[in-house]
């Protein structure tokens, strides 16, 4: 009813208005992008083969986030540690023991917990990749977008991906560990790829997730 009473309904993705439009196609609603930037990021490093170790962030009071880390960690990482040798950077705040439990830099694991903005950053410039392997969960993740952003490669599952428009093209989509492990070492050791997919994402989030952009979709219902 409340649907039907206002001018214009928007959510965060196409997926949601499409749920919308079965449910009764006479809703008017539209998908925005739930995420706006009014200025984008260089690379401060664009040379891939100088960047180094795997990056996970994730708030841990978020169930998901700990569920895909702990996925990650025990059946993801010990392969692709091997065939790397890189470190692996949690990052993410209200961790409780069994996450902080995952710390082992003898097997290439750093458990960072929370960090500052600046700190954050400079590990989105020093990382070769991201990962993203969330199991599940609903929406349009903010960790995914906020990597593009940063320019830094992405792995992540069908989970970590819904709601982004076109998402096999700027990010690598894989659900099960032997995809990952491969899809990860291969994107790993192959800096020019991670070049390639960085200057894709970069690009995506300056047309997709700017204020003209936005503006585009919803200017149309104020003017």
């Amino acid at each position: 009813g409340i649907m039907h009473k206002a001018d214009m309904n928007y959510y965060p993705s196409q997926i949601e208005i499409d749920a919308i439009k079965d449910t009764d196609p006479t809703v008017r609603a539209k998908a925005i992008t739930a995420y706006v930037y009014d200025s984008f990021h260089t690379p401060a490093e664009e040379d891939f083969a100088k960047r180094e170790g795997i990056m996970f962030v994730g708030g841990f009071a978020h169930p998901p986030n700990k569920d895909g880390l702990l996925w990650f960690v025990n059946e993801i990482w010990p392969a692709v540690y091997e065939a790397t040798g890189a470190n692996f950077y949690v990052v993410g705040s209200r961790a409780d023991e069994e996450v902080q439990a995952v710390h082992d830099p003898d097997k290439g694991i750093i458990f960072k917990g929370f960090v500052s903005d600046d700190e954050l950053r400079q590990l989105y410039e020093h990382c070769r990749v991201a990962a993203v392997p969330l199991r599940y969960g609903a929406g349009v993740k903010g960790k995914v977008i906020e990597s593009m952003y940063w320019g830094v490669p992405l792995v992540t599952t069908s989970i970590g991906a819904e709601g982004i428009q076109d998402a096999e093209t700027v990010m690598k989509i894989k659900d099960s560990s032997g995809e990952w492990i491969r899809e990860l070492t291969e994107l790993y050791n192959d800096t020019d790829r991670c070049r390639q997919m960085s200057d894709k994402a970069a690009e995506y989030v300056r047309e997709h997730n700017s204020i003209e952009a936005a503006w585009k979709i919803v200017g149309e219902d104020f003017e």
